[in-house]
């Protein structure tokens, strides 16, 4: 009884110890404060608003932790005293102790902490955020002078000594440059609007390289405002010779006034094309969107946010920033605004198809009513038609089935039929081909006249079905009018060769033979039953080619075509039969009344078809005649 009491009590006295302990963890986490650092560059891309937004909310909102938000507006003094002192000053103030984190948004905030930061400030987990692919120290950045190699400061070695993580977009001024001479081809000059600023450096210095680089012919037009007022550069942009691009980085607005700079003067902006009279690009999202700019290549703010969430994580979960390699945004784009380029009339076949274009260009329906609407008519023709035909053609095999054991009267009656039908579907067909023929391909986009081959191309396939229909009606009436001539097979088979490669990208093999052979036949009906056969072969092979080979003993002519196909001994008698049901080759646009057609004409000129087995597993269209002598006349 003694040891329970003295077990209970010793289980209260460790559960007050937890309890308060959970109690001052709780507190310490709340005393908590994370610092945040924004700069004052928050035009192009929309820096400063965005990211502060996503930052704050993933910490004030969701953790319910104090954040202090101060924008440094220093950039635009360019006075590294001013600087000293606002960054000494929020050292003093936020100090280091228990600040978890700083986030420096844009470059200036970056060159000015990089530079003045000191003691417990340096190992202050660190995001930095920026354009360009190496920095300045903060007395070049003050000088004023142009970039130069000795002044660049990789992004490396400028997180040297602090505890920081690097994200920056590399900053597209070449992928832009390349964007704008797509769209103006016939560029001879190019200007560059920019400001003295630390941005400056980069676009001017890398401007100049790409053109030294990829167009020496291209002439550098420099209009940074250190050398003028922004009267003086309205008037140079109302003055650029002929077939000049521009393209706009910032601008700063200055009077002697005034006691400080305004960056940017979005009014220039906003109007640089009235002053050119034709389109010009931008480096970042600002103008595109509305229409004032006409494109660029840049990666967008949300790109942005999303990478530096996936830094701050890895830093809450206890990676050291400067553990973390640079992370650089590889994934800008092209954008464009489709209604500017239409307003300074770049062609439309220079538009990338690859770009995220803002405003929505007119549709094809809207540009192309009555082709379409002519074209979904024909279109709903020819549904109806086929859908006609597939009923037809189910209720003609059943009843011609039924038919096959009847009279020879029946039997000429359903012929007659079949041949009668196929005149009488025929007829509109050719209106349709008259209606497409009146139709001026010359005025149609790519896409109306690519529509339009469809069209005609499946026109075609139904009028030689319905010839092939006719022509089975006419064999089973005797019908046949034959313009018999002695033949060359061999020229014949060659012909087909060369008109099939042509029309239908068909290749198959001609084996030679000894000498030529010669029938007597219609030139005409022996060209399309070799046609068949060899299209036939083609549309059911396995693998390889289709090989036709022609023999004769001086009384029969042979002609094999053969080719691996996956042929039944079934198809031996159902292949030459027109109301058997067997489907189409699904690969082709071959029909069922084919081969049966070419037994009705060979048989017409006195000669056979059939389907053979072969001793080395081919499958081939055997198609025999009497063989005649060359000189026999009509």
């Amino acid at each position: 009884m003694s040891m329970l009491k003295r077990t209970i009590a010793f289980v209260f006295f460790l559960s007050i110890i937890t309890i308060s302990s959970v109690q001052a963890q709780s507190q310490e986490a709340q005393s908590k404060k994370e610092v945040l650092v924004l700069s004052s560059y928050f035009q192009g891309y929309a820096w400063a608003e965005n990211l502060a937004s996503a930052v704050v909310s993933r910490y004030a909102v969701n953790r319910r932790l104090t954040v202090e938000v101060e924008f440094l507006d220093l950039v635009a003094q360019r006075d590294s005293v001013l600087m000293r002192e606002k960054a000494e000053s929020i050292m003093n103030t936020n100090d280091a102790t228990g600040k978890e984190i700083v986030i420096l948004i844009g470059e200036e905030a970056w060159i000015m902490y990089r530079t003045f930061m000191k003691g417990a400030w340096k190992e202050v987990p660190c995001v930095a955020v920026f354009s360009g692919e190496y920095t300045f120290s903060a007395k070049d950045y003050d000088s004023g002078k142009e970039c130069v190699e000795s002044m660049k400061i990789p992004l490396e070695e400028s997180r040297r000594g602090f505890n920081a993580a690097l994200i920056t977009d590399p900053y597209s001024i070449h992928e832009t440059i390349e964007l704008a001479l797509q769209l103006k081809p016939n560029t001879k000059n190019l200007a560059l609007v920019t400001n003295s600023w630390q941005i400056g450096y980069l676009s001017r210095y890398k401007t100049r390289k790409v053109l030294e680089q990829y167009h020496p012919d291209i002439n550098f037009i420099d209009l940074n405002n250190r050398q003028m007022t922004t009267a003086e550069l309205q008037n140079r942009l109302m003055t650029l010779p002929k077939n000049t691009t521009v393209i706009f980085d910032s601008w700063i607005s200055q009077n002697q006034n005034a006691t400080r700079a305004l960056y940017p003067d979005n009014a220039m902006r906003q109007i640089v094309g009235q002053l050119t009279g034709d389109a010009a690009f931008g480096l970042y999202d600002l103008g595109i969107r509305d229409g004032a700019l006409a494109g660029g290549v840049y990666p967008t703010s949300d790109e942005f946010i999303e990478k530096l969430q996936e830094v701050l994580s890895k830093i809450e979960n206890g990676t050291q920033p400067k553990d973390i390699p640079l992370i650089q945004l590889d994934n800008a784009k092209r954008y464009l605004n489709y209604n500017t380029l239409k307003a300074y009339g770049i062609p439309e076949e220079l538009y990338p198809a690859d770009a995220v274009y803002y405003g929505k260009p007119v549709s094809f329906l809207e540009r192309n009513k009555v082709y379409v609407i002519i074209g979904l008519i024909i279109m709903a023709f020819f549904l109806i038609v086929l859908f006609t035909i597939a009923v037809v053609e189910r209720k003609l095999k059943k009843k011609t089935k039924e038919l096959l054991v009847l009279t020879k009267e029946n039997e000429a009656g359903k012929t007659r039929f079949i041949a009668n039908m196929g005149k009488l579907i025929r007829n509109p067909l050719h209106v349709i081909q008259m209606s497409i023929d009146m139709i001026d391909t010359n005025h149609l986009s790519e896409d109306e006249r690519r529509m339009m081959k469809i069209i005609a191309n499946n026109k075609t396939q139904l009028i030689n079905l319905f010839d092939d229909i006719i022509d089975l009606g006419k064999a089973g009436l005797n019908d046949f009018q034959l313009y018999s001539d002695n033949v060359n097979v061999e020229t014949t088979l060659s012909d087909i060769h060369e008109t099939q490669e042509q029309c239908n990208n068909l290749e198959f093999t001609l084996i030679p033979a000894g000498r030529e052979h010669y029938v007597y036949a219609d030139p005409k009906r022996l060209s399309q039953v070799l046609t068949y056969a060899i299209l036939n072969a083609d549309c059911r092979k396995t693998e390889g080619q289709v090989e036709v080979k022609c023999e004769g003993d001086g009384k029969q002519v042979k002609i094999w075509v053969m080719a691996h196909a996956n042929f039944q001994d079934k198809d031996k008698t159902e292949l030459f039969d027109a109301f058997n049901d067997r489907q189409p080759c699904a690969q082709s646009d071959r029909s069922n009344l084919e081969l049966p057609l070419c037994h009705k004409i060979m048989e017409a000129m006195g000669g056979t078809i059939t389907l053979q087995k072969l001793t080395d597993g081919k499958w081939a269209f055997l198609i025999e005649m009497s063989e005649s002598s060359p000189l026999k006349s009509k």
